[in-house]
């Protein structure tokens, strides 16, 4: 019998032990909060917003029962009142039509549905001139994204590849903006730049913010005039718990490719090396999503279901092999098999008989391109309703998925289905017609221009205008915030977090700062400490001047001697030994 991954938090002891858990990390929350504050009021600007950055790292990664920060919201705000010179800019008309699009992103990642929703959002509006400018990006950015770009006659400006930290960026980036007719953000969560690019409304065009991680804080809502999100109860959590009023909202569903099969799916099992016969179960998500709770993993999930149909074998792409997962591999004769992330997991949506989907944390991007090439979709939330974020409610899924409430009610649902293909198979139809209808052009075109349409006309968000001081964060001790560490939680540690926004910082709270994760032995040895040193912009800036001059020079290192030359006198440490690393 398989593992039931239901029980979890099913009593009063683990709802307490939850809330418990918000009420420390906002109390952590709030230290940095309060770093932010006394940078900001110090004139540290930069390191201000990084501190605002490393506390919406850990409210992202750490839930502490809210959704929203006035005082992070106000902090960026501030930045900018002291920084930007709006004065100083040539006065814009206010924006009639929508003909050039500037999408700003802070990286792009080969794997995730982040990525390929902006090049496909690029590659599918034809009609109009696409832009990109990207933040923290290292590296060049990958091939399609590009590709696409140029198509629509735009250029990629590297923002975060210049000298400087988040208010130069922020400058940057403003005076990017000015040559378009709408901003329309994919950034991470944490990303400050934006929420000081954008806080005085004039001259700038409108923005548009991707709600892509509807279930997980963020910051940005003071400069978002519009919110897009992909489905229905990521917008009922804007409006309930960001605060955000209905009308600054609008639906955008996730855009996949039109459904194109290269291989039947005997054909595709075949290239995957898979034996014929059998139905085939796949999943394919990030690997984290595939976290085990309560000791029952993903692999445990899938026990009964494939006892009691032995020719059945289930693929999921995205973990690897994990340890916990051999006793289920075993018992089930080797029919489980775990594979590493991959950037095209086509061809295991092509094999597909049925498509699971990943938990505890849903992929609904992957669900709708197994969906779109014919393949039945079942998955799993045995929560409450009022945690619906938490689910796969897709538009274009809804009407054919197995929407299981339990553990015994998904193992009826995969028995059943497995029991009839015919029927299985006329799902799977029924299901491609819907994820096209919906998902692709020129439907999802439709939904483009409406959002487009309602950016031209929604009054702009003023948060240089509002006078009133920030509200503390109201905490939230009900559905979902008691599920979302326990499902999503990373755990980092405040030291972690820190590390990450470190090198946004000046160079003297930097060094602060790096000299206390140095004593609590938070870097990865020598070379790892030394890293973090530079500033944030440097790799960056000779990674692009590297491309730009096509050699293949390393990093100048009378460069990094040159700005580190004060932190070497401060720890007393011998010049010619830094150039020697």
């Amino acid at each position: 019998m398989g593992k039931n991954p239901g029980t979890m938090l099913s009593d009063e002891g683990p709802y307490a032990a939850e809330v418990v858990r918000m009420r420390n990390n906002y109390g952590e929350f709030q230290r940095l909060r309060g770093k932010a504050e006394c940078c900001l009021k110090a004139g540290d600007f930069n390191s201000a917003a990084a501190y605002v950055e490393a506390a919406v790292t850990l409210a992202r990664k750490r839930h502490c029962g809210f959704y929203r920060s006035e005082s992070l919201e106000h902090i960026l705000t501030e930045i900018a009142r002291r920084t930007l010179a709006v004065e100083a800019e040539t006065p814009r008309p206010a924006r009639r039509k929508i003909g050039r699009v500037l999408h700003v992103a802070t990286v792009l990642n080969e794997v995730g549905g982040l990525t390929r929703m902006m090049r496909r959002w690029i590659a599918a509006d034809d009609k109009r001139h696409h832009s990109l400018a990207l933040l923290r990006h290292p590296g060049a950015p990958p091939s399609a994204v590009r590709e696409a770009v140029e198509a629509r006659g735009g250029q990629i400006h590297m923002i975060g590849a210049t000298r400087g930290g988040p208010v130069e960026w922020a400058r940057a980036l403003r005076k990017l903006s000015l040559d378009f007719d709408l901003v329309v953000l994919h950034v991470s969560n944490e990303e400050p730049v934006p929420g000081i690019a954008f806080a005085d409304e004039r001259n700038r065009p409108p923005v548009v913010l991707v709600n892509h991680a509807d279930h997980a804080f963020w910051v940005g809502l003071s400069v978002c005039d519009l919110i897009a999100s992909s489905r229905v109860s990521g917008e009922r959590l804007v409006v309930e718990r960001r605060g955000i009023p209905a009308e600054r909202h609008a639906i955008l569903p996730i855009q996949i490719d039109p459904p194109m099969r290269k291989h039947s799916r005997a054909e595709a099992r075949e290239k995957l090396g898979l034996p014929a016969g059998g139905p085939l179960l796949v999943s394919v998500a990030r690997g984290l999503k595939y976290r085990t709770l309560n000791g029952v993993s993903f692999a445990d999930m899938h026990v009964e279901a494939l006892l009691a149909c032995p020719d059945a074998r289930l693929v999921v792409i995205g973990p690897g092999e994990p340890d916990d997962w051999q006793d289920a591999v075993a018992v089930t004769g080797g029919r489980i098999m775990g594979l590493p992330e991959t950037p095209d997991p086509s061809l295991a949506f092509e094999a597909a008989d049925l498509y699971l989907d990943s938990y505890p944390f849903v992929s609904i991007t992957s669900m709708l391109e197994a969906g779109g090439l014919g393949a039945p979709c079942v998955t799993l939330f045995p929560y409450p309703a009022g945690a619906n974020v938490m689910s796969t409610d897709m538009p274009g899924l809804s009407p054919t998925i197995g929407f299981a409430t339990s553990m015994v009610d998904y193992n009826r649902i995969l028995m059943d289905w497995l029991s009839a293909p015919e029927a299985l198979a006329r799902r799977g139809d029924e299901t491609a017609a819907n994820v096209k209808r919906l998902h692709t052009a020129p439907n999802w075109l439709e939904a483009l221009e409406a959002l487009y349409a309602k950016a031209l006309v929604v009054r702009p968000v003023t948060p240089l205008r509002e006078t009133a001081a920030p509200a503390d964060e109201e905490c939230h001790d009900g559905y979902p915030d008691i599920l979302l560490n326990a499902v999503f939680g990373e755990f980092d540690s405040v030291d972690a977090i820190l590390k990450r926004s470190l090198r946004l910082m000046s160079l003297p709270e930097r060094l602060r700062v790096w000299m206390r994760l140095v004593r609590a032995k938070t870097f990865d040895g020598p070379w790892d400490a030394v890293r973090n040193l530079l500033p944030e912009w440097l790799p960056r800036s000779v990674s692009e001047r590297r491309r730009a001059l096509k050699s293949h020079i390393s990093m100048p290192r009378f460069a990094i001697w040159a700005h580190h030359r004060p932190i070497l006198r401060l720890l007393g440490k011998n010049q010619s030994t830094f150039r020697s690393m």
